[in-house]
């Protein structure tokens, strides 16, 4: 407590030179810590999703082997016949086979060229999206090829405008659909995807008898199919499931390259979070070289601080101080200098995260997300702490080294 009370003494008679000295510190842990709160704020995002249904989901498509003479095959689509085997699958959830086009839709004076989906109702459910009026697709409605339709709310907007659209009816290729439900509106950013709520939703058999036609090589086509997991864990199994049961069925062994690709979203958000990862090291980088160059200001007003009081060193160690005291003495001064500024660092950098994640609100949802936990207010102030403690060490060393007669003799 003493050395507490002499190191915040001697601050206290040199308030202006303290708060400059600080300013490097200050700067350097609001950096850091601002740079970690954004940095984890990236990976929360993405983890947020690891235990959603993307995380689960095994998506197939087939994959053309023509680039080398030896590989060369035709492209072969899935079917039915694919669509019912995979379901029978262990840890299987559901499974969803879609056929999918850009068309013309056409309603009451207006027409809007939109993604026609030929599916089932475990489409949306896939994608996490829900009805929010009228009804989804049933098992009828496929068994029967029934021209019925689902449409999203941004292809109801540009058909319909602000009019109710259940119980309307649009036109694709001269087929005239009735529609029986819309689906909730669904956040998402409009990317080269497109808006995610552009579309309308047809029954699978409908699109293919009706729209799209059969191809000539597989009967009961399927371009894709999404394969959903029970839980997580079950993925890596499932996907070796999978693969042994389309080569089967395509007749390809296990040395040939296959004509399907499997992915795994679970995979993507690994990689993603992996890239996050390293951004947060990154920009807590470029907070820590500010935090260093503070830390070498500090060293410097220490320095200045010694030849400044090296009479009263020299007092001190005649009247019975040891060289360790006079260490510790110094030490502390410098840890308690950089502790006060890596405090006022916290404030700031908190102040900047917010503000940050305030600015970057769009339609009432934060692009960019913070995460400001006690972690990362630990690890910033503690790089303060270690800041004081190397940096104060060279000028504690040098005034615990001073001769104390050449002390006392000092000017």
């Amino acid at each position: 407590m003493t050395l507490l009370r002499l190191a915040f003494g001697s601050l206290m008679e040199r308030k202006l030179r303290s708060l400059l000295t600080m300013l490097g510190i200050i700067i350097g842990v609001g950096s850091v810590f601002a740079m970690l709160a954004i940095g984890n704020g990236a990976k929360a995002r993405v983890l947020d999703n690891f235990d959603g249904l993307s995380a689960r989901t095994v998506s197939l498509r087939p994959q053309w082997m023509g680039n080398r003479s030896s590989q060369a095959r035709p492209y072969r689509r899935f079917n039915e016949t694919d669509l019912r085997d995979l379901a029978a699958l262990p840890d299987v959830e559901f499974v969803s086979g879609n056929l999918q086009r850009e068309e013309t839709v056409v309603a009451p004076g207006t027409d809007w060229t939109t993604s026609v989906v030929g599916s089932d109702a475990y489409y949306l459910r896939q994608r996490d999206m829900e009805m929010s009026d009228g009804r989804n697709l049933m098992p009828e409605d496929l068994e029967f090829g029934r021209t019925v339709t689902v449409i999203g709310t941004a292809a109801s907007r540009r058909l319909f405008g602000q009019s109710y659209p259940v119980g309307q009816v649009v036109t694709v290729r001269k087929v005239p659909f009735e529609i029986v439900g819309m689906v909730a509106e669904k956040d998402g950013e409009i990317g080269w995807q497109g808006d995610v709520n552009d579309f309308i939703l047809i029954p699978r058999t409908t699109a293919r008898s009706r729209l799209f036609g059969n191809d000539w090589l597989v009967r009961n086509q399927i371009d894709n199919i999404q394969v959903v997991a029970k839980d997580q864990a079950a993925v890596a199994e499932l996907q070796r499931n999978i693969d042994y049961l389309l080569r089967r069925s395509r007749g390809l062994s296990a040395a040939d390259a296959p004509d399907f690709a499997a992915r795994n979203f679970a995979g993507v958000q690994q990689r993603q979070a992996e890239s996050t990862r390293i951004f947060t090291i990154l920009l807590a980088s470029m907070g820590t070289i500010s935090l260093i160059v503070g830390g070498v200001g500090v060293m410097n007003i220490m320095l200045v601080s010694v030849t400044e009081r090296t009479r009263e060193i020299g007092l001190r160690m005649s009247i019975g101080a040891r060289r360790g005291d006079i260490l510790r003495q110094f030490l502390v001064e410098a840890v308690v200098l950089c502790g006060i500024g890596g405090l006022l660092g916290l404030a700031l950098g908190y102040a900047a995260s917010q503000f940050a994640e305030r600015a970057s609100m769009q339609r009432g949802e934060a692009l960019l997300q913070t995460v400001t936990d006690v972690p990362t207010a630990a690890l910033a102030f503690g790089s303060a702490v270690i800041i004081g403690v190397a940096f104060g060490y060279l000028p504690a060393r040098r005034a615990s080294k001073l001769n104390p007669v050449e002390a006392l003799r000092h000017e």
